[in-house]
């Protein structure tokens, strides 16, 4: 996966004065259109890091997963675990903070153990599995399994490469995205391969769908499963292992209106509200998209001028109630939308 070349540009222009800010401070703001761009949608925004009520280190949220009461669970690849956070109260629920490399940035492993003594290498998304919850560990190339006793892999061998089959007998190459289905399926975004993977509940994988590029951001709503797919900018609505609706042209852009004639960069988030809405982190564009009714229009859109920048990266996304929760990993907050 890459980014556009504003994205690049930004990064490199905009990676100090982030580093220099404070990650957690929690502010209330309104939404100014970037320059040049068209005047986004979205209300009152407020961001904060879930770490800092905890432990006051950086953060860099990734997938997100909201419980009914309101509790987020939120993958973090900087620190490389798992985070459990309510009413801004957060606590780490797996994983364990590891040795630093040369930059003081923790360097992760693999290994599977008690809640407390296990190590990820790059948590990227978090989903409800079984009783229990499902990690993509995307450098380790398998999906781990968070249960009340501790940490397993659920399936994988821990080498990048494709086989189906069951359990630890299989292969990907850098899952990313993870859904699940009424039945007890879990869904991976194989994204090196290409390819969307489905597990069952008793550890069968099998090839649901590929010829998909790169995909990343999956979402189950109804009969569908949602796709982001980041190599081909588009977002895929897929049943029964077949596409029956393709929202992009396929073209790198940035156009919104009508739905098939839309241009999304690299978007590696998708969710799906109860009211058919459909949210998408169009990442390489460092703005967060809704498409209803056969249109997409931009909810927010980074604001190069100022020196708070966000979103860089989004990923991650979740709705609860009226709120649309979006990770944005390079600026190292969760970002809060009125919908």
């Amino acid at each position: 996966m890459k980014l556009n070349k504003k994205a690049i540009v930004m990064f490199l222009t905009g990676a100090l004065a982030i580093a220099s800010a404070f990650p957690g401070m929690a502010t209330q703001t309104t939404n100014n259109a970037a320059a040049g761009s068209v005047q986004p949608a979205a209300q009152a925004v407020e961001t904060w890091n879930p770490s800092v009520s905890a432990m006051n280190v950086i953060c860099a949220p990734s997938g997100i997963m909201m419980m009914s009461d309101g509790t987020m669970v939120i993958t973090d690849t900087y620190n490389k675990v798992v985070w459990r956070t309510k009413d801004r109260e957060s606590t780490v629920i797996a994983g364990k903070l590891s040795a630093v490399d040369m930059y003081g940035q923790p360097i992760g492993g693999y290994n599977d153990s008690t809640l407390t003594e296990s190590y990820f290498k790059k948590p990227w998304a978090v989903t409800k599995y079984l009783n229990g919850i499902a990690v993509s560990d995307s450098e380790n190339n398998v999906i781990r399994y968070i249960g009340n006793d501790g940490i397993e892999t659920a399936v994988g061998n821990g080498t990048a490469g494709f086989r189906n089959g069951h359990g630890m007998d299989t292969a990907f190459n850098n899952p990313t995205g993870l859904a699940t289905d009424p039945y007890g399926n879990l869904y991976v975004a194989d994204t090196n391969n290409n390819a969307i993977r489905r597990v069952t509940k008793y550890g069968d994988v099998k090839t649901y769908i590929d010829n998909i590029t790169e995909p990343t951001g999956l979402f189950w709503k109804g009969d569908i499963l949602y796709v982001a797919a980041s190599g081909s900018h588009q977002i895929l609505k897929v049943k029964d292992g077949v596409i029956v609706e393709t929202i992009g042209t396929g073209t790198e852009g940035d156009v919104i209106g009508a739905a098939a004639q839309a241009q999304f960069s690299f978007p590696q988030g998708v969710t799906v509200a109860d009211d058919g809405s459909i949210y998408v982190s169009d990442t390489g564009n460092s703005a967060i998209k809704k498409i209803a009714n056969g249109t997409v229009t931009t909810l927010l859109m980074c604001d190069y001028a100022k020196m708070d920048m966000y979103p860089i990266t989004p990923q991650g996304l979740a709705v609860y109630g009226d709120k649309l929760y979006v990770c944005d990993n390079f600026a190292k907050k969760v970002i809060i939308l009125n919908r």
